[in-house]
């Protein structure tokens, strides 16, 4: 499934967005989900004082997921050939997907990296439930910054070969 959402200014309404994604994918164990926006991986934006070295806007593209309820990082190998099953360079959804189901104990984000996102829901949801009785009212209006966002199934049985 994918979803394009525009919210303006209100830059709250993007980490309701998130929030949302994320409970979504705490209920529903099977879905995976991706959010970018305009800047890319914002997700890290809000984290970049806590990211891995290695981890930039060139090599983070679908490496960034929420399995579970939680923040996920697929890494890069520390050395050549150390981990066969991490990619050298960006994943494709489907290499991301057979990541995720093989190693998803191995992929959460580290404990700072998750708790310098989940401040930032926890913050943006109370100000959104406020925001949202504003917009119902016809006090504020949205214009045009895009959020994308990108549900993936992953298989319940024996991971698929995707290649």
């Amino acid at each position: 499934m994918f979803g394009v959402t525009k919210f303006g200014d209100n830059i709250e309404d993007e980490w309701f967005i998130v929030y949302v994604i994320k409970q979504i994918t705490k209920e529903f164990p099977e879905l995976v989900a991706r959010i970018e926006d305009n800047d890319g991986e914002f997700l890290l934006i809000e984290a970049a004082d806590f990211l891995p070295k290695w981890l930039d806007p060139e090599n983070s593209t679908n490496r960034v997921f929420f399995c579970h309820g939680e923040l996920c990082i697929i890494p890069a190998p520390r050395k050549s050939g150390a981990e066969s099953w991490l990619p050298t360079t960006p994943p494709t959804i489907p290499q991301a997907l057979n990541i995720i189901t093989a190693h998803s104990e191995k992929i959460l984000a580290s404990e700072s990296i998750r708790a310098a996102v989940n401040r930032r829901i926890r913050g943006s949801h109370s100000l959104n439930v406020y925001m949202h009785n504003w917009c119902n009212k016809g006090l504020c209006q949205t214009g045009g910054v895009d959020t994308g966002c990108l549900l993936h199934l992953i298989p319940s049985t024996e991971p698929m070969n995707w290649a």
